[in-house]
């Protein structure tokens, strides 16, 4: 009895003393038994249904020298010597029991089900497709992952982070299809990152960057399952986190984000042309701001004579040089982009329409910017847009920030020698030994 109750106080130390820890006495054979979970992670029905239905049934003569995990239905039973290990299935919504007189715990799945039902993910939303995507729950989404792809050569590995708390991440690949060596790296570098807080995509994300200070992304993030799916059967690894709906995929070239989940189901032809137009999409992000600050500044000759004085004109009102134009309105439409993300969905379209046309139109007028930037500006915002994937449009926001800079500098030879740049770091980088700029291949038959 001395040492059950000196563990259990031991627990209670390691738990800060907290008032949700639940502990219940009850005898097993004549011997004194400790019930120990925490109130708010457990479900007290299925600690009734692993522990006490089979409790009671047990209490006949007929089973005079029954076990103590003989009386667990549980699934997932786990021998516990340590009171730091105790601790730490305490935390992952377990129960754990003990005898006075044994020196090993029994913990066992007893945690409630916070599951929210399965939607098609908001930021990822597509004409055609499923509408399913993962939710916060790695058991879940293993089980939505492995009825997709629905073969025997889907591997799972699995790999416990943390310090004072324990997450688990699950390494995913189709094993015939994945680079062995790369799924090896992959995880040796999730198992070398260490935290005290919890272990949550965005941060494994950088663990996972071959170059921590590269502006294009290298770490495809999705919470669709059929686009996890379609890039696993092409040989990419998914990292997928418990307590979150974001799939890693790794390695990613810039295909892998300039896709849709309509390019994987629609024909080739019609893929093409989507590509086509968000190649154009990502020109415009890019280059329409840069080539207008640029023109505007040092190259008039460019343009034809009349189209020229109509656009100094337009500038003869706007009391700062189109560089401060340019970056100031750049600053405004992103304000608000940003805002429409964080409105409710009802307000985020009003939002975003009256906001650009009224804050457009006053500046114009007050001659703050010149009407020629604002359809400029506009262009840019739409072929901004039409990326893809966020991770993607940060790059081209970061992009255009340098292009314009290099133009208001140099002209045409500052967004040359930006470009020039741009293209050797594209062209050198090489996440996980692939390189970014080539489509990856599948390598099934």
């Amino acid at each position: 009895m001395v040492r059950l109750q000196k563990q259990l106080e031991q627990i209670r130390e390691a738990l800060f003393h907290t008032e949700d820890l639940t502990i219940r006495s009850f005898e097993v054979e004549g011997q004194m038994a400790k019930l120990v979970f925490l109130e708010t992670l457990c479900d007290e029905e299925k600690l009734q249904i692993s522990l006490f239905k089979q409790w009671f049934r047990a209490k006949s003569n007929q089973y005079p020298d029954l076990e103590l995990d003989q009386l667990l239905t549980a699934v997932d039973i786990k021998e516990v010597t340590a009171v730091d290990e105790a601790v730490k299935e305490l935390l992952k919504g377990k129960g754990i029991i003990g005898l006075d007189s044994g020196r090993v715990w029994f913990a066992f799945n007893a945690g409630m089900d916070t599951i929210r039902s399965i939607q098609e993910p908001v930021n990822e939303l597509s004409i055609v497709g499923e509408r399913a995507g993962f939710v916060e729950s790695m058991t879940t989404n293993l089980h939505l992952l492995r009825s997709r792809v629905s073969t025997g050569e889907f591997r799972v590995r699995y790999c416990s982070l943390g310090r004072q708390s324990t997450h688990r991440v699950a390494v995913v690949w189709i094993e015939e299809i994945a680079d062995k060596e790369i799924v090896e790296e992959t995880y040796q570098r999730i198992s070398r990152f260490t935290t005290n807080r919890e272990v949550h995509p965005g941060r494994l994300q950088r663990q996972l960057m071959e170059s921590k200070y590269s502006i294009f992304p290298q770490i495809f993030g999705t919470e669709r399952i059929d686009a996890t799916a379609g890039l696993l059967m092409q040989g990419r690894i998914a990292v997928i986190c418990d307590q979150s709906s974001t799939c890693l995929i790794v390695p990613a070239s810039l295909y892998t984000f300039m896709q849709s989940v309509d390019a994987y189901l629609l024909g080739k032809g019609i893929a093409l042309l989507l590509h086509s137009l968000r190649a154009i999409g990502m020109f415009l992000s890019l280059y329409a701001c840069a080539l207008y600050i640029a023109i505007v500044t040092f190259h008039h000759e460019v343009l034809p004579a009349k189209m020229s004085i109509s656009i100094k004109s337009s500038l003869e009102n706007v009391p700062y040089p189109p560089f401060i134009e340019a970056i100031l309105m750049i600053v405004i439409f992103q304000l608000i982009a940003e805002a429409t993300i964080r409105l409710p969905s009802q307000l985020a379209q009003m939002t975003g329409v009256a906001g650009g046309i009224i804050i457009s139109e006053s500046l114009v007028k007050i001659g703050f910017v010149s009407n020629v930037y604002i359809v400029i500006i506009a262009l840019s915002m739409i072929g901004n847009f039409m990326i893809p994937t966020f991770q993607m449009r940060i790059f081209a926001f970061a992009g255009q920030m340098l292009l314009v800079f290099g133009s208001a500098i140099l002209g045409f030879y500052g967004i040359a020698f930006v470009t020039i740049a741009l293209l050797i770091h594209f062209f050198t980088l090489e996440p996980f030994g692939v390189p970014y700029c080539m489509p990856i291949r599948s390598r099934a038959k």
